[in-house]
């Protein structure tokens, strides 16, 4: 697959007002320890729409919907419409991927070229199996610069199942303002 060259980065919603600060948090849902939240949650209502950070390739565009009972209680939470990019790092040619989890719906497809600033997909209604059943309408952005195997990335890091490296998840809004303090903008 041919990478391209990301000049510069922005952030994926146009309004950044309700961002939660909970990257690399521990997180408590459902009375039950997830783990380590890898990414941010950025609440915005449903059908909010959301655009690349950075021109790339996407390389995961699949619904991972979350499930109900017959009897309507949950029986599991998940991503919902989540989609993966890949994106090249201007100066050092190393890769790194913008996760967008909980989206109701998906405009990109697996390995289809992005730009900046590109409407990739809108944010899901709550508790729907396309936001994944959770309560609040919100957007979960990650950065990742570990080794990708063509799968979902987790949305946690479980002590207890060691599902990633810690070290490859970045804070994606101080990965975003380094990212455009060393590089050249277009």
């Amino acid at each position: 697959m041919a990478y391209r060259n990301t000049p510069k980065l922005a952030f994926p919603l146009k309004e950044m007002q309700n961002v939660a600060d909970d990257f690399r948090q521990r997180n408590v849902y459902d009375k039950k320890y997830w783990g380590i939240h890898l990414g941010v949650d950025i609440a915005a209502p449903a059908e909010t729409e959301v655009f690349s950070a950075g021109r790339g390739v996407v390389v995961y565009s699949k619904l991972h919907p979350g499930e109900f009972s017959p009897d309507g209680k949950i029986i599991k939470r998940n991503w919902g419409g989540i989609i993966i990019i890949a994106h090249k790092n201007l100066k050092e040619k190393k890769i790194f991927y913008s996760l967008y989890g909980h989206l109701g719906k998906r405009y990109v497809k697996k390995g289809g070229g992005v730009e900046i600033g590109e409407l990739i997909g809108k944010i899901g209604k709550s508790m729907t199996e396309s936001n994944g059943i959770w309560e609040d309408e919100h957007l979960h952005f990650a950065i990742y610069d570990g080794p990708y195997h063509a799968k979902v990335l987790p949305g946690y890091y479980n002590e207890e199942e060691k599902n990633t490296n810690l070290k490859f998840w970045q804070d994606p809004f101080d990965f975003i303002k380094k990212y455009n303090s060393r590089h050249v903008q277009l």
